[in-house]
């Protein structure tokens, strides 16, 4: 039996990141996993490493996952020992980059490297974790499938029919499936946000192998390309899929107007719901209507001022809720009046709730994590490249943590060992006379076991396994005290943070207020940077996309230029009139859309938790 120490370490840091960051983890499909036999789990790539992280800790019976890695990851030392005894398989990227024919050469070889590798973890009945995308981005939907997978699935089916089964050490006999898995998240760089992970309908390599042909590379490819498409379509099935950026955005502004908060909606509907409104925002055929341009572009207006001035929609609707029963009723903006009020409210309700002072403590223990994870993600994360946000949280914010932590335990054995001297020598001193006898006597004999003042070896051992465990008590007191206040807490402080804003940008004159020429660069949301490692397929769709609704940007790619930073004082009344406007603009446009059983349904669904729609 392999101890595997290094993936079981590297899980146990995966299980951490996912609980710690996320505030609702939830998987599905996991009945499509077998317990045993060569498996490939084919998965979306969104989030870097957090991904990695995900599929480790939810995949059915805890199986280790073999997963493709970069080659210059190997390279160091460290990493390349940790890597290779987690059982991580190098692949090198970009192998056709090289115009000679040594490097195409070294192309061939280092992929029959990787094949044979894979082949030989799949014949001893191990899962080879595979991202098809080939790298990390963020889009408005799947832009590029691979087919390293389906290579990886052939190479193995060959070894097996053409080289007999013998030829592999320890292989099960089993039938080689590859399930596709996708990983989704409702904000996947916004802590305490939620992820769903989706393993789909598992696809046999059985029938796809009776097509292969001993030395015919011809019907090997063609069997490569329909193994990729079947891929691409269950990866599609399970995911959230927009034509484009605008298409996304109007929806995702409609599914928060309808439901309150994406947190109202429950993760086992999320992806449905969402692609149910992308299909109704989604815009047919070259012409679309007045009322679906008109809509898209408040929907997206009201989330872009949203983004820039940094209030949650969430937050926004919890404190100033829409009156009336309908989408069509416009919210009226709240008075100076009303807005002080709810700050101070909100200010009282935060800050002195016995949930927040009970939380205060932890919060004080964990303030090096939080600065260390803003710091990464606002100094040290690339520029609008949002897929590494959050595992640069996670990493620094665990640094900060991990320091904290230390400090905690470093003080508390000096405090132990402290006490234990002056138990010692019967010296009164103040603090400790507060503590019962019988508790301080308990403390006092801890303080010399981890004290080491026994000697010898067994003195020594005695108080390495006290720092350890004192190490461990605190790590996890302090790791479950934290997080079982931190969700109420941290929705209550951005609601404060939003009341406060509010309040600023309606008490600032409305000559601040930007002008509606100044406003439109600000009715966009900023597009994430270009990942140079995607293919685009038909760039002249994406030109063709762009003019459907007299969009002036293409929606795959970013705007050249951004907008200056403006202060959210300066969009708080302009917010508030985008709000009054989507809404309204939704309603109508609902009210007058033919749409079918199953969109009416979702819709009318979510509008049973927000402002209701009419029936």
């Amino acid at each position: 039996m392999q101890l595997m120490l290094a993936y079981r370490f590297l899980r146990k840091i995966s299980d951490w990141t996912i609980d710690g960051f996320y505030s609702e983890v939830l998987v599905t499909g996991g009945e499509n996993v077998p317990p045993d036999g060569p498996l490939i789990i084919a998965a979306t790539h969104h989030n870097e490493i957090i991904d990695i992280a995900a599929l480790s800790v939810t995949i059915p019976y805890r199986r280790r996952v073999c997963y493709w890695a970069k080659s210059t990851l190997f390279k160091n030392p460290v990493a390349g020992s940790m890597l290779t005894s987690a059982g991580s398989i190098p692949v090198h990227r970009n192998p056709n980059s090289s115009a000679n024919g040594a490097s195409n050469s070294a192309s061939g070889s280092s992929q029959a490297a990787l094949f044979r590798e894979t082949s030989a973890a799949l014949a001893a009945g191990e899962v080879i974790g595979v991202f098809p995308e080939g790298t990390s981005y963020t889009e408005p939907g799947i832009v590029q499938v691979k087919d390293g997978a389906a290579w990886a699935a052939v190479e193995y089916a060959k070894s097996v029919k053409f080289q007999g089964s013998g030829t592999i050490s320890g292989t099960t006999g089993k039938e080689l499936l590859v399930v596709p898995a996708a990983v989704v998240y409702t904000d996947k760089s916004q802590y305490q946000s939620r992820v769903c992970v989706r393993y789909g309908k598992p696809i046999s390599i059985a029938p796809y192998a009776a097509k292969l042909v001993p030395d015919d590379d011809g019907v090997t490819r063609a069997v490569v390309k329909e193994i990729t498409a079947e891929i691409e379509v269950r990866l599609k099935e399970l995911t959230i899929n927009a034509p484009d950026w605008d298409t996304l955005n109007s929806a995702r502004a409609a599914r928060e107007l309808l439901s309150g908060e994406s947190q109202h909606i429950s993760l086992n509907k999320f992806v449905g719901t969402s692609q149910a409104l992308v299909n109704v925002f989604s815009m047919s055929g070259t012409v679309a209507s007045a009322s679906l341009q008109s809509t898209r572009k408040s929907l997206t207006t009201y989330l872009a001022l949203l983004h820039f001035s940094g209030i949650s929609h969430g937050a926004l609707n919890s404190l100033y809720p829409v009156s009336g029963s309908t989408l069509a009723h416009t919210p009226d903006p709240p008075t100076v009046v009303r807005a002080l009020y709810t700050f101070l409210l909100q200010f009282c309700c935060t800050l002195f709730h016995p949930r927040a002072l009970a939380f205060f403590p932890a919060l004080l223990v964990h303030a090096p994590a939080y600065a260390t994870g803003w710091f990464a993600a606002h100094v040290l994360s690339p520029a609008d490249e949002e897929e590494t946000k959050a595992q640069l949280k996670a990493i620094f914010g665990g640094f900060g943590m991990g320091l904290a932590y230390g400090a905690i335990t470093r003080t508390i054995m000096k405090l132990l060992v402290h006490l234990s001297r002056n138990e010692a020598t019967d010296v009164d001193n103040g603090w400790i006379n507060w503590i019962p006898s019988g508790l301080a006597d308990a403390l006092a004999r801890f303080g010399h076991v981890i004290s080491g003042s026994d000697g010898g070896f067994k003195g020594v051992a005695r108080s390495i396994l006290g720092a350890i465990a004192l190490m461990y008590g605190t790590t996890r007191l302090c790791w479950t005290w934290h997080n079982a206040l931190v969700g109420e807490n941290y929705i209550r402080m951005k609601r404060l943070i939003a009341s406060y804003k509010i309040l600023a940008g309606l008490l600032s004159p409305r000559s601040s207020d930007l002008p509606l020429g100044k406003l439109r660069p600000y009715s966009r949301v900023p597009l994430p940077a270009e990942n140079p490692y995607i293919t685009r397929r038909s760039p002249s769709e994406a030109t063709l996309t762009a003019h459907v609704g007299g969009a002036d940007h293409s929606p795959s790619l970013p705007d050249a230029s951004k907008p200056p930073p403006v202060g959210y004082r300066q969009l708080v009344r302009p917010l508030l009139l985008a709000r009054s406007r989507a809404h309204l603009d939704l309603g109508n446009y609902l009210d007058e859309t033919l749409l079918n059983e199953e969109e009416r349904g979702v819709l009318t669904s979510l509008g049973a938790r927000g402002a209701c729609m009419d029936a």
